[in-house]
């Protein structure tokens, strides 16, 4: 315990510093963030998913982890505003691999394994990329409250699972997670987005008729999303037989294992802060 503890915070402090790096320095800089996101991420689902990928794809993901967001700030930054091209790239990447591995090997769940990593984590963090660019002030509410709401629903979550137990939510994929947690969960995320509401009131300026209403339903359905990340990468590790997706973070696993649940808020974030 104490030394998932003494883990989150290094994580905590890293976030808090790219976002203050972000907010007083230069916000091209919050990709920086995302590299390792990418990077990382990308590398431990091809390591997870080695058995199931289709010849030179393994490698093929590699490379792509290390480049998407370099290419991505180049495009948007350094070519025009083109950052969006990276979205196509991730999606033809996906259709040739799931044509290449229909064709090599005639089985569905291969062509689709084969696909998944060009699309998780990388739509997801390409929602940040995107999100980031929305603006010096609404950029930052929308990427911090993926941060802040995940956050809390799990904090909330556990120690609500942990006090009253009871019917289990998802025993085949998670057996921890329970009804009540989930409850206190839903709670945590709309107390997280509301704390966000307060204390950057005067960065918040949205087209709806009651932000206050607005951020609830954002960190209910937040935390919804949270327990749809944990149990989705909860699936691809129970399929592929492994415990964790690394060992980076001492007491968390891997870097997919810290932001699964984030990298879900993420792309929902930046829909709505798009719209509003």
């Amino acid at each position: 315990m104490l030394k998932r503890i003494i883990t989150g915070a290094c994580y905590a402090t890293a976030i808090t510093a790219m976002f203050l790096l972000r907010e007083f320095v230069d916000y091209r800089i919050f990709p920086l963030l995302l590299v390792v996101f990418a990077s990382v991420g990308t590398f431990e689902l091809a390591r997870a998913l080695k058995g199931w990928l289709v010849k030179g794809n393994y490698y093929c993901l590699i490379i792509y982890g290390i480049v998407l967001v370099p290419l991505y700030w180049v495009l948007q930054y350094l070519a025009g505003g083109f950052g969006f091209l990276t979205a196509i790239l991730s999606c033809v990447c996906a259709l040739v691999f799931v044509i290449y591995s229909a064709v090599c090997k005639k089985d569905v769940k291969l062509a689709l394994a084969n696909a998944l990593g060009y699309l998780y984590p990388a739509v997801f963090i390409l929602s940040m990329l995107l999100a980031n660019d929305l603006g010096q002030n609404k950029g930052f509410i929308a990427l911090l409250l993926p941060f802040v709401v995940s956050a809390l629903s799990d904090t909330f979550a556990f120690f609500t699972g942990s006090l009253i137990g009871g019917k289990k939510l998802c025993p085949k994929l998670s057996p921890k997670k329970t009804w009540s947690g989930a409850i206190g969960g839903t709670v945590g995320g709309a107390v997280g987005s509301l704390i966000i509401y307060f204390v950057f009131n005067n960065k918040i300026a949205v087209n709806f008729f009651s932000p206050i209403v607005l951020f609830i339903a954002f960190g209910v359905i937040a935390s919804v999303l949270t327990i749809i990340g944990d149990l989705f990468e909860s699936f691809i590790k129970r399929k592929v037989g492994i415990k964790d997706m690394g060992n980076i973070l001492p007491g968390h696993g891997g870097v997919l294992d810290r932001i699964d649940g984030t990298s879900f808020v993420a792309l929902f974030s930046y829909l709505v802060f798009l719209i509003v």
